[in-house]
């Protein structure tokens, strides 16, 4: 083995491992209002109501927390202007949202910089398969049926500490649904990949599957940011 190969595998021996987790692959049926405990569970481990978890608890690292940052990393020349604009103001108000919930978490927008949540304006119509972009991480992943955006955190399986994350969107997003998708997004990359089938959270839960109308964390939305990242 030459010493180059030797201190690559060295290197990869290292490092620990590292996983990914595509929000919304999992979803949790149920119907009527959760108790908090089950909501929260349902959402950060992927656990039914009184069962047990089937997903490791992800999070950043505390010191991340503090400075997390949000930005677009990638336009398609082909991606909407004007819809473009209305991801960027959504985001910004995704951050002001996440940041008022009381939660030990602090969120601010990079704009054009590297950033540790990365926004891809794509050319995917809806449903489609990632092309063209920057992220090898990105090119060749499908959106699924029906879905204008998605999100894509990466773990460190030994710690479950999140490392960053990646968002998609589809060049077909609806103006009307920009506010709540991004939002919806950002707050799974921040350690949520399970969305909820229960019509009663329809018009009250960032994390329904059912709905792009909720704008604003409050509730038991808001009580899982805190759950998750406990106000220090």
């Amino acid at each position: 083995m030459s010493g180059a190969a030797s201190l690559a595998l060295a290197l990869s021996l290292a490092l620990p491992a590292q996983a990914r987790d595509t929000a919304a692959d999992r979803n949790i049926a149920n119907s009527g209002k959760m108790s908090d405990r089950d909501f929260y569970r349902a959402m950060a481990c992927a656990a039914r109501p009184g069962g047990a978890c089937t997903l490791p608890y992800r999070r950043w690292a505390a010191s991340k927390c503090s400075d997390l940052t949000v930005g677009i990393a990638f336009r398609s020349k082909h991606f909407p202007a004007k819809r473009a604009h209305a991801i960027e103001e959504a985001a910004r108000a995704a951050i002001d949202q996440i940041n008022k919930t009381g939660a030990a978490l602090h969120l601010s927008y990079a704009g054009a910089r590297p950033a540790d949540i990365n926004l891809y304006l794509t050319d995917t119509p809806v449903g489609g398969t990632v092309r063209g972009t920057p992220s090898m991480r990105l090119n060749g992943r499908r959106l699924g049926p029906g879905t204008v955006a998605k999100v894509t955190f990466y773990w460190q399986t030994n710690t479950g500490r999140i490392t960053d994350a990646d968002i998609a969107f589809s060049r077909d997003i609806q103006m009307r649904d920009i506010r709540s998708v991004v939002l919806e997004e950002i707050v799974q990359s921040l350690g949520f990949s399970t969305d909820l089938e229960d019509p009663y959270y329809t018009q009250s839960s960032i994390f329904s599957e059912n709905g792009n109308s909720v704008t604003r964390l409050i509730g038991q939305d808001a009580m899982t940011l805190r759950s998750h990242y406990p106000p220090r």
